[in-house]
């Protein structure tokens, strides 16, 4: 199926969402790009200014620095990895910026692919708390797109992975993320607050 928004619930200072996607490919191919900073800022149009090295796998910590456009204007955002449960999904949070955001990314082995699912929680402050109409069309935009483009991007190269789809310069060899002071794993993640998928499943 193409991305679709399948939840938007709001409130006066925001919204959230929730979009799916399915995808034909191996677990492992999703789980490699979602790692990879370089693929998320191409499908999702932001321009990550630091770190410099942006093709090194995400772990728990990790800090993004970027430019994105909201609409005709353009805002400094930084954002750093809150979880990360290899094979299974990825959470990023905003530490700057006009919007407080938490978004996850989680992915379950469907038939014939995988099943992504995109969750977001936008808190708007300054500029944009009183556009949030506007921003929440923006970013049903934003969303869709992007993971329209992951879909393409991931299928053009499930058979054989690029540095193109990874952004290294060198080897297309996946390498996996380090399990280095229970950064990154379930004991990390155990105590957080579940996603709205986990409690779905769990009710």
């Amino acid at each position: 199926m193409s991305a679709h928004i399948t939840r938007l619930e709001k409130d006066a200072h925001g919204f959230t969402m929730l979009a799916e996607q399915d995808v034909p490919v191996e677990g492992d191919v999703v789980d490699e790009a979602l790692s990879r900073p370089a693929a998320l800022g191409r499908w999702f149009d932001v321009h990550y200014e630091w770190p410099t090295s942006i093709d090194e796998p995400l772990n728990v910590g990790a800090a993004l620095e970027f430019t994105a456009a909201v609409g005709p204007l353009r805002y400094e955002f930084i954002m750093i990895v809150a979880d990360r449960i290899p094979g299974e999904s990825l959470m990023l949070r905003t530490t700057k910026g006009p919007t407080d955001a938490t978004v996850e990314y989680s992915w379950t082995e469907a038939d014939g692919g995988v099943h992504v699912i995109f969750e977001g929680d936008f808190r708007l402050r300054g500029s944009l708390w009183w556009k949030s109409p506007w921003s929440q069309m923006l970013a049903r935009r934003a969303v869709t797109r992007g993971l329209e483009r992951m879909r393409k991007d991931l299928l053009s190269h499930a058979q054989t992975p690029t540095p193109a789809l990874l952004g290294r310069a060198g080897s297309a060899a996946a390498t996996p993320p380090a399990v280095q002071d229970g950064c990154v794993g379930r004991g990390r993640a155990a105590h957080r607050k579940p996603s709205g998928r986990r409690r779905a499943q769990s009710a």
